[in-house]
């Protein structure tokens, strides 16, 4: 199926969720909605007035702050990682081991906020309230092979590496020259492509939570 390379995000949301960039999209603008993010306290420096980012250990603070705020024992943090915008942070089930959500943690001001395509595709944790139990229609194999051309057309260099079911919709890790790069989501109903370059540039890994 044919592709057309957009810019996803509008104007609004943009605003709306303080992005620093428009993400590279295959196919029609989303829609939909998704859970709200919160305050996870700032990281100002009071002695000097200049914002600071917070440490790792500030950082997981939040993280567990806001899986403590959904008040569902049914998730944990999978992931916790460091970018030079934000820190990812991306949240499983228990039980199923099937990924949930995806939020982001400002890099100086210690807020979050969910990630677009875990706003507009998520149909189980999504604003919308909505569990899609209809089995995704773009298997994970499929999901792999659109993103390999999608990176192979965009990205030229980087592979397609770790892959990680949500509902809805697919992420998957990017590596360049074999180390860590960023990562990009699939749609699993429309195989519709969003690469997450909101994040910047990958810095580390955060310590296992």
């Amino acid at each position: 199926m044919k592709r057309i390379y957009l810019v996803a995000l509008s104007v609004a949301l943009g605003a709306l969720l303080g992005l620093t960039a428009c993400a590279p999209f295959w196919g029609p603008t989303p829609s939909g909605g998704g859970m709200m993010g919160g305050q996870g306290g700032g990281m100002t420096d009071y002695y000097s007035g200049v914002p600071t980012a917070p440490s790792h250990d500030d950082a997981k603070a939040i993280a567990d702050s806001y899986v403590a705020s959904l008040n569902n024992a049914e998730l944990e943090i999978d992931e916790l990682e460091e970018y030079s915008h934000n820190f990812y942070v991306s949240l499983v089930e228990k039980s199923t081991g099937r990924g949930a959500t995806e939020i982001i943690i400002d890099k100086y001001s210690g807020s979050y906020q969910p990630e677009p395509q875990s706003m507009m595709w998520n149909g189980k944790y999504g604003m919308m309230g909505s569990y899609q139990q209809a089995q995704m229609s773009v298997s994970p194999q499929q999901a792999m092979e659109i993103a390999r051309d999608f990176l192979d057309a965009v990205y030229p260099g980087t592979e397609a590496d770790e892959i990680v079911v949500y509902y809805g919709y697919y992420t998957i890790m990017t590596k360049l020259e074999g180390e860590h790069y960023g990562m990009l989501s699939v749609n699993g109903y429309s195989g519709n492509v969003w690469y997450h370059t909101w994040h910047g540039m990958f810095i580390s890994e955060v310590e296992e939570h």
